[in-house]
């Protein structure tokens, strides 16, 4: 009897997962020039991760801070998320150029990874964040984003204390 009813409960919190909608467990990441077009579109901010293959601290981010719920939630609510390998020759467009991936992160300026970078709807950079981050610290990152704080000259210190 105890065998049936395990298997009644997990028959029901089953049903119940399939009914629910889908919980985002991944980034829906996007491909350069259609991330920065679906941005423009929705009128959304772009959260750039800048990676290398080799770096320990971004596998960490990768497999961690952007698995975590609450950004995953923020990321998938204000931002159209982009995957960018610094090192990488593939050719991408970026304000009518076309270049590899390389020498667009060291037109960035990027030089430490992982780097996150944050992009205006118009695809011009309006922050970063070059160092791991732990998932508290990047839901405040994203949040400050999306918030206009950033973009308002609010300082992220202020925008912690509650000065959005």
């Amino acid at each position: 009897m105890k065998g049936l009813r395990g298997i009644l409960i997990h028959a029901a919190l089953l049903a119940g997962a399939i009914a629910s909608p889908a919980l985002c467990e991944e980034v829906a990441w996007k491909s350069f020039e259609k991330g920065l077009k679906d941005a423009a579109a929705a009128k959304k901010y772009t959260f750039v991760d800048v990676y290398t293959d080799w770096c320990g601290y971004c596998k960490m981010l990768e497999s961690t801070t952007l698995k975590a719920k609450p950004v995953l939630a923020e990321l998938e609510k204000n931002f159209v998320s982009i995957k960018f390998n610094a090192e990488s020759e593939d050719q991408v467009t970026y304000k009518g150029k076309k270049m590899a991936m390389r020498e667009l992160s060291m037109a960035w300026g990027v030089e430490g990874f992982p780097t996150m970078l944050f992009l205006n709807h118009k695809g011009e950079i309006i922050g970063s964040f070059s160092s791991f981050a732990e998932a508290d610290l990047m839901v405040n990152l994203l949040k400050y984003i999306s918030s206009g704080a950033r973009e308002r000259k609010v300082s992220f210190e202020e925008f912690l204390k509650g000065a959005s």
